[in-house]
């Protein structure tokens, strides 16, 4: 049987070397395609926080376009506002019922009120678009955070396929390895069968 034997189990060997290179070769093309998924998933983790950070933006434009809008309607409250005092006013002037009072004391207090009226509107309006502002400036917060986030899933998107891209390399510098020793084996082997 040796003699026989001896030229097959040389072949054996060279076929399982052949395997052997042949899944290494495959395993570090994994490794490539490991690292290429790993810089397309990269790129959408990006275009993800982009996308995030045009919606925060968006929502910045609309509050502000609200803001100004309010601030708009305001300033027209507010001289509708100053019209209906100055009327106030005027009437206060022409019809002077005193009461026991001065006509300065009537027209002060008439003042006084028209000036309390304008305070209580310019604080509704400055209550209401604070609010706005708030949420204006807090997009600021919201844009910082979600390019933060997008670049922490970016880099361990990347390390991630890095890791397993050495994994697949090792896995074939094992085959490969593991051939190379299989193929001298059974060269050895098949030498000493022909003797």
């Amino acid at each position: 049987m040796g003699a026989a034997a001896a030229p097959l189990m040389a072949v054996g060997a060279v076929v399982s070397y052949v395997g052997a290179q042949r899944e290494a070769q495959a395993q570090r093309m994994a490794a490539e395609s490991a690292i290429a998924m790993g810089k397309y998933n990269a790129q959408v983790d990006v275009n993800n926080m982009v996308a995030e950070q045009n919606d925060i933006r968006y929502r910045e434009s609309a509050l502000t376009l609200k803001k100004n809008q309010e601030l708009q309607k305001a300033e027209f409250g507010r001289q509708d506002l100053e019209k209906k005092n100055r009327r106030a006013l005027a009437q206060a002037r022409v019809s002077m019922p005193s009461f026991g009072g001065t006509y300065s004391d009537v027209l002060r207090s008439a003042e006084k009120a028209s000036y309390d009226n304008l305070a209580k509107f310019d604080f509704a309006t400055s209550q209401e678009t604070a609010g706005l502002s708030g949420q204006i400036a807090d997009t600021n917060r919201q844009l910082g955070y979600a390019y933060q986030r997008g670049m922490s899933n970016r880099d361990l998107t990347l390390r991630t396929a890095a890791n397993t891209a050495v994994q697949f390399r090792n896995q074939a510098s094992q085959t490969s390895l593991a051939g190379t020793a299989s193929l001298f084996s059974g060269l050895g082997s098949a030498a000493a069968a022909s003797q």
